[in-house]
């Protein structure tokens, strides 16, 4: 059976040194090279025939969001396993966005780090469990605010939408009256009706709203 060809970029050498010997102790993997940044790292992969990256996200000239987006544009074949100390859930987000294949924290153990390494070379994804379980949290709550969002909508009525788009617009009453042909006074009682759903105070409020889901450009 073939090694995982596996490179590693890290700016502390302790910490690349420990990674290196963890890696070592693996009977599975190979390390072809050990570097300070992403620069070098992609300059390690133009010869040789790399399997999988262990890239840290903090490191300096070329950190690991920017390397891994590289990658993914000149070695699409080359997996990327992210490493943090904290769990950043933006900048991880970020980094399997731009084709990271998995993220681990660096107080990972031997086990954990191979089942890492196994998991993404055969195509899936790779999160920490505590990395795993803060995405997870973030999806919902994410989800929860778009539902809340649409039942904020869902209240108002078609014609006060349309009128509070329009005040959102800076009209008046009485011109708002006028494009809709029905009296000022309905026009009012709508707008009273409607910031009361909402919670507006003032046409501030109201303009806030409209911005907020997307009613006005």
């Amino acid at each position: 059976m073939e090694k995982i060809r596996i490179l590693l970029a890290d700016d502390h050498q302790l910490f690349l040194d420990g990674l290196s010997a963890l890696l070592g102790q693996i009977a599975s993997v190979e390390i072809v090279a050990a570097v300070s940044d992403g620069a070098q790292l992609l300059e390690k992969l133009k010869g040789s025939e790399g399997d999988l990256v262990i890239v840290d996200l903090h490191m300096p000239v070329l950190g690991g969001l920017e390397t891994t987006k590289m990658i993914r544009e000149l070695y699409p074949a080359v997996k990327v396993l992210g490493l943090t100390m904290d769990n950043e859930v933006d900048s991880i987000q970020d980094m399997l966005e731009a084709g990271a294949s998995g993220y681990i924290l660096k107080n990972t153990g031997k086990a954990e780090l191979e089942t890492a390494i196994l998991q993404v070379m055969k195509g899936e994804v790779y999160l920490s469990q505590s990395l795993s379980n803060q995405l997870a949290q973030r999806l919902l709550l994410k989800k929860k605010a778009v539902v809340e969002e649409a039942c904020e909508l869902d209240m108002l009525t078609e014609r006060e939408v349309e009128i509070l788009k329009m005040v959102a617009l800076e009209n008046s009453n009485t011109e708002i009256a006028e494009k809709l042909y029905i009296s000022p006074k309905t026009v009012e009682t709508h707008r009273k009706n409607l910031m009361k759903k909402i919670g507006a105070r003032n046409s501030l409020g109201i303009y806030k709203f409209a911005v907020k889901h997307q009613l006005i450009n």
